[in-house]
C-alpha cells in the first residue's frame, strides 16, 4: 500500500487505508480532512487508536502475534486496520522505514504503531472512524467517516441513509 501510494500518487495530501467490507462517508472524510485544524497536519494518523494493547499470545487466536514478530509486552499505540487515514508527508517516510523493522503478520499494528512511534508520527483518535458496525440509522451513518462489517450488497441502503435529506440529526 506505501508502495503503490509512493510510486502513483506520491503528492497526494492524505492516504486512506480502507478494508472490502468498509463503508467510507466520502463526504464527512473530505470534511474532515480539510477542517483548519487538519488540513496542514503533518506527520499525523488519524483513525481509532488503541493505547495499552496485549499481542494475543494464543495461538488459536485470528491476532496470534509469536514472540518472536513482537517481543515487546505491550503494542505502541497504534489506529485499528479497518480504516485509517495517513498524511501524505509521512507514507515515504514509513515506507523506508518499514524494511528495516522485524516483520509483523498484523498491518496496522505495524505501520500505524511500531513504525508511526519509532519515526516519532502522531497517531490521533478520531471518533468518527467507527471501525465496527454501527445501527443502519441515517445519523449513525452520517456522523461516521467509517463503518466496518458492512457487506457489499448493504452499501447502497447506507449511501441512501447517508444522502436522505429528510432526516434532521442533532450535531
Amino acid at each position: 500500500m506505501l508502495e503503490w501510494a509512493d510510486t502513483y500518487c506520491p503528492r497526494a495530501p492524505r492516504l486512506l487505508k480502507t478494508d472490502d467490507d468498509m463503508f467510507i462517508n466520502v463526504p464527512r472524510l473530505l470534511k474532515f480532512a480539510t477542517a483548519p485544524n487538519r488540513v496542514n497536519a503533518t506527520k499525523t494518523i488519524w483513525g481509532k487508536v488503541v493505547k495499552k494493547s496485549l499481542p494475543k499470545r494464543t495461538t488459536k487466536s485470528k491476532y496470534y502475534v509469536s514472540p518472536l514478530q513482537f517481543p515487546g509486552k505491550v503494542f505502541p499505540d497504534f489506529a485499528t486496520g479497518p480504516a485509517y487515514l495517513v498524511s501524505g508527508d509521512a507514507i515515504r517516510t514509513l515506507l523506508g522505514a518499514a524494511g528495516g523493522e522485524r516483520y509483523l503478520r498484523l498491518e496496522d499494528v505495524f505501520v500505524t504503531g511500531v513504525l508511526a512511534a519509532r519515526l516519532k508520527i502522531s497517531r490521533v483518535h478520531s471518533a468518527e472512524f467507527y471501525n465496527r458496525k454501527v445501527a443502519p440509522h441515517p445519523c449513525a451513518v452520517q456522523r461516521g467517516i467509517a463503518i466496518h462489517m458492512v457487506r457489499y450488497h448493504e452499501q447502497f441502503d447506507l449511501w441512501r441513509k447517508l444522502l436522505d435529506g429528510k432526516t434532521k440529526c442533532a450535531s
